[in-house]
């Protein structure tokens, strides 16, 4: 216990050392950029990233079947390189394509759009690479690959201004830093490798993880997506705000999941327990999310003004709440990551409801950014509610077995 206990606090620690970089650095970039643009320029960028989040969808999904076949010694990395490549061509070419007629809906240019196509074959290789990195429990090139993403696009920044106006520069320049960061985990593609796992096995376990991570990246992006299309620009920018320093609550404590994660799959494949695991990575969780919520709350002022400004003070109502929420998706995410990982199916699928339930709210109530919230801290206080209830039974434990027999296949 106390060696595994090691082994899951160093390799959480070292992501979330990654993870913290990473957030200073977007934190710091967001600063700059939210002041030079103000906040209906930085809205429509926060809109964008909001947009490229969701598209990462598909990084992550490959990111996350190869890290479980890794972690338990049978990699399917040539299997999901290629298909990363295959399927990035694909919906690339479908979004460049539709940019036309999408921009108009959310609020963004086409170009925007079209060049995020583009971009997106090397996107989904990459989740691939860094699939491959988590399995082996390969912490430090994952979190320095992380960390190389946005230090490039804040490099390439003042050189993209130069070509490109206000947030255009920043959009050119968060795509521009795509391929480095990719080429860096060159040695974890096996594109010529055969896998010794079916399609047919990789599919069956692609297909929850998907609707996991569709879920997830509904919950946590389209919120500024939509209140940029609802509400005002001013407002959007100033939520948008808010969103960015909220979400440290759940980008710190993803550090957590991801790194428990392979080591969840290998004892699944092992036949060995797994609970402690699971209340070890929601301990640590609960931890440091109310901890940051604790300090939004009592200092909403000192948070946004040393971030934003005064143009964005606005939002100090706003960012309690919006970090509390935000904590219970957290834990949520950590219950269902767990099963996930031990091949449960059911926890995969019940985070997608959460997320249908979340858009319709917004969609029917948004009088304000408040409300907005509110809403969303419903369904996903609900999705918590309901994920503990199962773990408690064992609900979600059933399909396990099957989960641990097709990883060994």
């Amino acid at each position: 216990m106390n060696n595994q206990l090691k082994k899951v606090l160093t390799g959480s620690g070292l992501l979330f050392t990654a993870m913290m970089i990473v957030n200073v650095l977007n934190y710091g970039y967001a600063l700059v950029l939210g002041r030079l643009f103000g906040p209906v320029a930085y809205g429509a960028y926060a809109s964008f990233i909001s947009l490229f989040l969701l598209v990462s969808l598909l990084p992550l999904t490959l990111q996350q079947i190869t890290a479980k076949y890794a972690a338990s010694k049978t990699t399917v990395a040539g299997f999901t390189s290629r298909l990363a490549l295959a399927s990035g061509v694909l919906l690339g070419l479908g979004l460049f394509l539709l940019a036309p007629v999408l921009a108009p809906i959310i609020k963004l240019p086409a170009s925007w759009l079209m060049g995020l196509g583009i971009f997106l074959p090397l996107y989904a290789l990459m989740g691939t690479g860094r699939g491959e990195a988590q399995g082996e429990q390969a912490f430090m090139v994952l979190g320095s690959n992380m960390v190389l993403e946005h230090a490039l696009k804040i490099a390439l920044t003042p050189l993209a201004l130069f070509f490109a106006p206000a947030a255009s520069g920043a959009v050119l320049a968060t795509l521009a830093a795509v391929p480095a960061t990719t080429f860096q985990l060159r040695k974890f593609f096996r594109l010529k490798l055969k896998s010794l796992v079916g399609r047919q096995d990789v599919a069956k376990y692609a297909a929850p993880i998907f609707v996991n991570l569709s879920a997830q990246a509904i919950i946590i992006n389209t919120d500024v997506l939509l209140v940029n299309a609802l509400l005002s620009s001013e407002e959007a920018g100033i939520y948008a705000a808010v969103a960015l320093i909220g979400r440290i609550v759940f980008y710190g404590s993803w550090a957590i999941s991801a790194a428990i994660f392979p080591m969840v799959a290998a004892r699944a494949a092992e036949g060995k327990a797994h609970l402690d695991l699971l209340y070890i990575a929601l301990g640590a969780v609960a931890f440091i999310s109310l901890g940051v919520t604790g300090f939004c709350a009592l200092f909403p002022n000192f948070v946004i003004g040393i971030l934003f400004g005064q143009a964005y003070l606005a939002g100090t109502s706003l960012i309690g709440a919006y970090a509390l929420m935000t904590t219970l998706y957290s834990l949520a995410n950590v219950v269902s990551n767990h099963y996930l990982a031990l091949g449960s199916h059911k926890a995969g699928y019940w985070p997608l409801f959460a997320a249908v339930i979340q858009v319709s709210l917004i969609l029917s109530f948004h009088a304000n950014s408040l409300e907005i919230i509110w809403i969303q801290m419903f369904a996903k206080g609900g999705l918590l509610l309901f994920l503990l209830m199962g773990a408690s039974v064992g609900w979600f434990s059933k399909s396990q077995i099957k989960g641990a027999q097709y990883v060994l296949r």
